[in-house]
């Protein structure tokens, strides 16, 4: 019986991109093992606070005493028992990278080194210290797409020959995306992290000029961090009724109808590696607006209007173009669904296993 464990840290964390692939990832390879019985699969996590989660294949235990980076570093190593050990999640025990087993990471981004002043000082000293170790000590290393790869090559030349890119899924395992049907009301809808790398700041003032211009809507999902918040309440009172911000929405149904809803979907984010997002919205027939940044292009190719993220002027008028052409919308809405099938976390699963397993 062939063995693979799971660091399943990730089941104790708040959802992001990187957890959200982790799930996606687990409920994926817990299909695949319909046609595996010579595979048993453990995925090993800290102790839960809720639910635990239920798989029809997959051994899920809690284990050690221990949270956080503490129990992934001190007790996971110990209850792997000589098993492969996949880690989805950007980091992995440095005694089991220096050990003789088989250790496959994802590493999903070099953020923490692109954008340093988002990031703690302990954070940034953890990921200096971890990440050289687990690009040369890791039997095989993932990253989430060929502009990533290329890019953390520029840091780390040494890691070329155990570095790979698997792009990520786009909907959710088992989720089948609703006709498309249109508000009333011609809006724009934005999901993801309401942050400067996100372009968020950007992003509002395009909505404060178009909602001004002619009374457009926008709709933001995602939560508002801290250091921005105070732009949202400056938003002048006469558009503030088309400026909507829903906050985070983890409930499928309701994400999808705002998706097969909107007019268009606006991603001029300045950095991403694989994101979820884009290939979400093309999925539901939601025309797609993004960045002309390599890894969106690479994703969402000819199915996506882009623009450049530092103008103002480009990214208006990206918005305008596709909100005053129905014709562009039927065009991008036919290559978006094209393009969505390309994207599958069964895809993304077959081929980390293969990694996983050597």
């Amino acid at each position: 019986m062939n063995k693979l464990v799971i660091n399943g840290r990730f089941l104790t964390q708040s959802m992001t991109g990187v957890q959200r692939y982790a799930h996606e990832f687990v409920h994926a390879l817990d299909s695949l093992l319909e046609d595996r019985p010579d595979l048993e699969v453990r995925l090993l996590s800290p102790r839960l606070c809720g639910n635990a989660p239920v798989y029809r294949h997959i051994i899920h235990q809690s284990v050690g005493r221990l949270q956080g980076h503490l129990w992934e570093q001190l007790e996971l190593p110990r209850f792997v028992n000589g098993a492969p050990l996949f880690c989805p999640g950007n980091t992995a025990p440095i005694a089991s990278l220096l050990g003789a087993g088989r250790v496959v990471v994802t590493v999903h981004d070099l953020s923490y080194l692109y954008f340093p002043q988002a990031y703690s000082s302990a954070f940034r000293l953890l990921y200096n210290t971890l990440m050289p170790l687990i690009l040369r000590r890791a039997a095989a290393v993932i990253t989430v797409s060929n502009s990533e790869r290329e890019s953390i090559l520029k840091h780390y030349p040494f890691a070329k020959e155990r570095l790979t890119a698997i792009q990520n899924g786009g909907l959710p395992t088992g989720v089948v995306a609703p006709p498309v049907a249109p508000a009333d009301e011609p809006y724009v809808l934005y999901v993801g992290s309401l942050s400067k790398r996100k372009n968020f700041p950007g992003m509002l003032e395009v909505a404060c000029r178009l909602a001004s211009k002619r009374g457009l809507r926008f709709v933001f999902v995602g939560g508002v961090p801290d250091g921005i918040a105070d732009s949202v309440t400056r938003i002048s009172h006469d558009i503030r009724d088309r400026i909507v911000f829903l906050g985070q929405v983890n409930d499928w149904e309701v994400l999808m109808k705002h998706y097969r809803s909107a007019t268009c979907f606006f991603f001029p984010s300045f950095y991403e590696a694989s994101p979820l997002p884009p290939i979400e919205a093309m999925a539901c027939g939601c025309p797609v607006i993004a960045a002309s940044i390599s890894s969106l292009r690479e994703r969402c190719g000819d199915a996506a209007l882009y623009c450049d993220p530092a103008s103002i002027e480009s990214m208006a008028n990206a918005v305008e173009c596709l909100v005053d052409d129905p014709v562009l919308q039927h065009s991008l809405r036919a290559k978006g669904y094209q393009r969505a099938e390309r994207y599958s976390w069964a895809n993304c699963a077959k081929q980390t296993l293969a990694l996983a397993m050597g």
